[in-house]
């Protein structure tokens, strides 16, 4: 007897080509919108576009792990929105990046706040326990280490007309870490053929390095050399450096993501860019080395006073 429903046909595989194009397609994207941003030099634009994705990462976050009860979803999800609320009101108002105070705050509401849920459910042993932990390194994961790319743009201070002294660095801190991205990828499409860590990503290799490396150093430096005169915390010779060392933390960062989506059994975490994924899956290397980069600035202009 002839089967009453065909199996469906999968989907064929994209070719590389395809799939850099629409990396590329979504990488242009992110971009479009730094410039707008960059065109006003105001802070606005750059809250709307870090909210919007460090509030779309969250949610990927959460959906994720699909047995994550609603209580501590919906929790965490709006702990972030009151977090950007308060932190970008902050700069806005003082021109300057908030006090620890206010991360110390928050870290401590949200620890506390993730047991509330337990007092009104019946306890479900280490799933319980589980809730309670996803949902405090859900936070520092996404929202409070995101922070920190406000944080490079308040850290220099704002001019007297408004224009923020710290948007050629940020803008340093995304071209070196996207290109990061774009350079390895490419490299290691066409000559990668030792795998890096095969059981975590086995696309990665160690000829994607040195694309990774070549990408940094691409990106970051044009940066800088078009926008040296604004950037007095960088030398050619720092910049350089700081470009090798953000491609090695870009890396671990786009690995930290995948070591989450392996263990949840997820391919993506959303579908929100073409080619990439979700925004989680566009700012995953950020959230590493957005604060690196921060430590270093904080540390030149605390030596200059």
């Amino acid at each position: 007897m002839p089967d009453s429903a065909a199996a469906p046909t999968p989907a064929p595989a994209l070719s590389k080509s395809r799939v850099f194009a629409r990396r590329l397609s979504s990488t242009l994207a992110l971009w479009a919108l730094v410039a707008a941003a960059i065109v006003t030099g105001q802070g606005a634009l750059f809250f709307v576009l870090l909210g919007l994705l460090g509030m779309a990462g969250v949610r990927e976050f959460v959906t994720m792990d699909k047995t994550l009860p609603k209580p501590w979803r919906w929790g965490l999800i709006g702990v972030t929105l009151a977090w950007f609320a308060v932190t970008f009101t902050i700069c806005q108002r003082t021109g300057q990046p908030w006090s620890p105070l206010v991360d110390l705050a928050f870290i401590a509401g949200v620890t506390l706040a993730s047991f509330v849920p337990v007092l009104f459910r019946p306890l479900e042993g280490r799933s319980t326990l589980w809730a309670i932990v996803y949902t405090i390194a859900g936070f520092l994961y996404v929202p409070w280490l995101s922070s920190f790319m406000t944080r490079v743009l308040y850290l220099p201070g704002v001019d007297p007309d408004g224009w923020l002294r710290g948007l050629p660095y940020l803008v340093f801190l995304i071209a070196a870490t996207k290109f990061t991205d774009c350079g390895a990828y490419v490299v290691g499409s066409l000559i990668g053929k030792h795998k890096m860590i095969p059981h975590i990503s086995p696309g990665k290799t160690w000829e994607g390095m040195i694309g990774a490396a070549l990408g940094a150093l691409v990106g970051g430096l044009g940066v800088y050399f078009a926008w040296q005169h604004r950037m007095p915390m960088l030398t050619p010779v720092s910049a350089t450096m700081l470009c090798l060392i953000l491609a090695a933390v870009c890396v671990v960062g786009d690995l930290a993501e995948s070591i989450i989506k392996r263990c949840l059994e997820v391919k993506d975490s959303g579908i929100f860019l073409p080619g990439i994924g979700g925004s989680l899956d566009l700012i995953d290397s950020l959230l590493f080395t957005a604060p690196v980069f921060y430590f270093y600035l904080w540390y030149v202009s605390s030596q200059a006073l």
